[in-house]
């Protein structure tokens, strides 16, 4: 009995018909399939005004390895080697700020195009929430895709986003003022708030755009790239300034989807 076609991120399943799919490819259609996934996805991007998403080596290597890996295994999951997306981009040389993913298989015996099968992944990832979010994601810049099979007949899909640590968002805060203020900064669902003692530098690192408030203060400020701010009788400012006494912090927020 042919099976349909799963999609997932994390623990999000869905199915799609075998009605809906088309017959598999040959070996070299698969890798124009991934370039096709690569285009699909970019295109969608575009039409929501967002940047085009790069190719990766190290997230297509870690892409590989665990599409072939389900396809040889014939197991299915995002943690089905027992390691994490996270874990097995950083086994593959890449250095994340963010890391997330999308897989999928389809099983369906015959012969398709390169564009029927790119669509069955891409068309459905599209059309999930929760993947479709991962490929409209501001925060990401980079990718790697990989489609494997052992059979010809069973197909995985495996999609990566990452965000390198190189591409962090620095925040360097000089707290000016005669007083101890808290510093609220939400990003991505998540809320931390920092002491900064008067006349202190506080250096953060963000993995994604953050909106940085003074606690009792109404007003804030959106940051979505390395930008210094100070906190003076007005509030919280975009005005760089110099230290007086320096207290570094670490605010790396992780998305390992």
């Amino acid at each position: 009995m042919t099976k349909p076609c799963c999609i997932a991120v994390l623990a999000v399943t869905f199915c799609v018909p075998a009605a809906l799919l088309a017959d598999t490819p040959s070996r070299s259609l698969v890798d124009q399939v991934e370039d096709r996934i690569v285009q699909r996805t970019n295109e969608f991007r575009k039409q929501h005004d967002l940047p085009a998403v790069s190719e990766n080596d190290h997230l297509q290597k870690a892409a590989e390895q665990f599409a072939g890996w389900m396809a040889a295994n014939d197991k299915y999951g995002h943690h089905a080697d027992g390691r994490t997306p996270a874990e097995r981009v950083t086994s593959s040389g890449y250095e994340y700020c963010v890391v997330r993913e999308n897989i999928a298989y389809r099983t369906n015996p015959g012969e398709v195009t390169v564009e029927s099968l790119a669509e069955v992944f891409a068309g459905g990832w599209i059309d999930s929430p929760p993947h479709r979010e991962n490929m409209l994601a501001d925060y990401v810049e980079e990718t790697g895709v990989a489609v494997a099979t052992e059979d010809e007949e069973t197909y995985y899909a495996v999609q990566l986003f990452g965000r390198p640590k190189s591409a962090a968002i620095e925040i360097r805060i000089t707290n000016r003022s005669a007083r101890r203020e808290t510093l609220a900064i939400e990003a991505n669902d998540s809320r931390d708030e920092f002491e900064i003692p008067p006349a202190t530098v506080m250096k953060l690192r963000r993995c994604f755009p953050s909106k940085l408030q003074l606690v009792d203060s109404e007003d804030s400020v959106s940051v979505a790239e390395s930008i210094e701010l100070t906190i003076g009788e007005e509030g919280l400012q975009r005005k760089p300034s110099e230290p007086t006494v320096e207290a570094e912090s670490e605010g790396q927020a992780e998305s390992t989807n």
